[in-house]
């Protein structure tokens, strides 16, 4: 599946935007995800919001962040603010839907750091009270149903961690400095920073972090401070029309040839193949 292009810059969509029928003062929305409005949106676009969307019935794809990920029955997807979305799904889908706004995790535990999450037997017969209270909680809208719906969403992000650490494809716990890592190089990608200033800024020695990194990921820190700069080359060419050597200088390479050269190695693409694709 291809993502449609667009020449304009990517529009990021609020969660009244997304849920009309949602009181623009409502910083959540829960429901079924048959009986929620079908938005009238670009695709793909972003959020500035966290979503939770687990198909008990579905097929098709959902991409995120240029990674393609299978719908299927029972598997639960988490998307994050500012990540780029697109997704066709089969007719008659059915499910669970849950957004809340940022500031939310002010209040509540980390969200889960996981694209998607595939649900045993068990596991749907744990969720799905929670996700049925939350929907009639929502409906009471009185002076507790806030507080109750943000400890309801505050459990089951819980319960997700729970099922991602038992999860065998995810032993490998990701580190609260990694996380910290990752973050700080998306925050600062056009900044040219080099490995020995991360290191600084996390308090690291640079062959600590060299450890974490390799620890996590099996990447040295140069490696991912690369791959994260080529993701975010492949947004800007896809949905800006912004030039090649205007991306570069954004992404904070100096010479825009090498950028190039570094570009086509990681995809097999020039940037302008890329862009025309």
């Amino acid at each position: 599946m291809c993502a449609i292009k667009t020449n304009i810059l990517l529009k990021e969509y609020s969660i009244s935007d997304i849920i009309t029928s949602n009181p623009k003062e409502n910083f959540f929305y829960v429901g079924t995800f048959e009986d929620t409005e079908d938005p009238n949106v670009e695709w793909p676009h972003r959020h500035d919001f966290y979503s939770l969307v687990w198909f008990t019935k579905s097929t098709g794809i959902n991409v995120i962040d240029f990674e393609e990920y299978e719908i299927k029955h029972n598997r639960l997807f988490s998307m994050r603010p500012k990540q780029v979305h697109n997704w066709s799904y089969s007719k008659n889908s059915k499910g669970y839907i849950i957004v809340f706004d940022k500031y939310l995790l002010k209040e509540i535990t980390d969200f889960v750091d996981k694209p998607f999450f595939d649900l045993s037997n068990k596991k749907t017969q744990l969720l799905k009270p929670l996700f049925e209270n939350l929907i009639e909680e929502s409906k009471k809208n009185d002076q507790l149903s806030e507080k109750t719906i943000v400890q309801g969403i505050s459990y089951l992000l819980l319960q997700l961690k729970r099922v991602s650490n038992k999860n065998p494809k995810n032993k490998e716990r990701k580190s609260k400095t990694i996380l910290k890592f990752s973050k700080l190089v998306s925050d600062t990608i056009g900044d040219n920073l080099s490995v020995n200033e991360y290191a600084s800024k996390l308090n690291l020695t640079v062959d600590k972090l060299n450890q974490i990194c390799k620890e996590n990921y099996g990447q040295s820190p140069k490696t991912i401070i690369l791959e994260k700069k080529i993701t975010e080359a492949k947004r800007l060419l896809y949905f800006t029309d912004l030039s090649v050597k205007e991306i570069a200088f954004q992404l904070g390479f100096e010479d825009s040839s090498y950028f190039s050269r570094i570009f086509k190695q990681k995809t097999n693409l020039s940037p302008t193949e890329f862009k025309s694709v």
